[in-house]
């Protein structure tokens, strides 16, 4: 298991979750995904420092929000925080994921193995911007706030959860688990992580 504490990166670079959830391109103003005051690796602050190192442009990768190493059950969980459309922004989503892992494995020098056992991804979204998925089926039947609600229910009945926004690929591929949630959804697994 990795020790965040045995590279100085991911050491100078900590942050809330509530500081990395924060939003402010919105006209109402700052808005924040989540009050969690739980510490956590600010990613966007680690890929600005390793792309520097390697005397590149910030700009030259993308990078997820948040990395927490230290939930419970011993498991590494990146998140990304979405508070706007998710309709323009999913191509954005999956270049994190895909930079993310690299950088990441470069600087602790494990491998996409590794990340399969112990890596989980979460992108926390905005579900009032985001109320019906479009996903759900692959056939193009109308979707509805109804059909979505049914599709979590009888996913849930079988120990499943709905992946949104196209996501579901990276499970098994690259992560150990994939999540989808809402504010609310994400609020409700830090208290049964955290207690």
């Amino acid at each position: 298991m990795i020790n965040f504490d045995d590279f100085e990166i991911f050491r100078e670079n900590l942050s809330t979750l509530r500081k990395l959830s924060m939003d402010d391109s919105d006209a109402l103003g700052i808005q924040y995904m989540t009050d969690s005051e739980m510490e956590a690796v600010d990613f966007d602050a680690v890929k600005t420092e390793y792309m520097n190192q390697l005397g590149l442009s910030e700009e030259n990768a993308a990078s997820i929000d948040a990395i927490v190493d230290h939930m419970g059950n011993r498991n590494i969980i990146f998140i990304e925080f979405k508070n706007g459309n998710m309709k323009n922004e999913k191509r954005k989503v999956k270049d994190k994921i895909r930079d993310s892992l690299l950088i990441f494995n470069d600087i602790t020098g494990k491998n996409i193995t590794y990340s399969r056992q112990w890596i989980d991804f979460i992108l926390v979204y905005n579900l009032e911007k985001n109320p019906v998925p479009n996903q759900l089926t692959k056939r193009s039947v109308q979707d509805s706030a109804s059909r979505y609600e049914i599709a979590k229910y009888f996913l849930g009945k079988g120990n499943k959860e709905l992946i949104r926004f196209d996501l579901e690929r990276f499970e098994k591929l690259y992560f150990r688990s994939v999540h989808t949630y809402s504010k609310k959804e994400f609020e409700i697994f830090l208290q049964k992580q955290c207690g």
